[in-house]
């Protein structure tokens, strides 16, 4: 059985299934996502982010929904962040999990 959705989760997932594509790309899901908000162009930046969706929530919310199978990162977006992942794994060393 599969989790339910919150609300934020359903949010993410209508806009990712209205815009394809949009999942590869963090700033893309961004800017779709609160234009379903009514980001409003003619306010100022502070009126418009204090009435959208939190950037780390519609990441949160994204990467739930990759994990649990809702959607899929096309090959090249998994590629990419897969160099990124062993770049930076290069440049600071393997994350090591202590026992405590």
């Amino acid at each position: 059985m599969k989790k339910p959705l919150t609300k934020k989760q359903e949010l993410v997932l209508t806009v990712i299934e209205g815009n394809p594509g949009v999942q590869d790309d963090e700033m893309k899901l961004l800017e779709a996502v609160w234009r379903y908000e009514n980001w409003d162009d003619t306010k100022s930046l502070y009126w418009n982010l204090t009435r959208v969706t939190h950037p780390e929530t519609i990441s949160r919310a994204r990467r739930f929904l990759h994990e649990h199978g809702r959607i899929k990162y096309s090959d090249e977006a998994d590629t990419r962040r897969y160099t990124q992942y062993i770049e930076m794994t290069n440049e600071y060393g393997e994350r090591v999990m202590k026992a405590l």
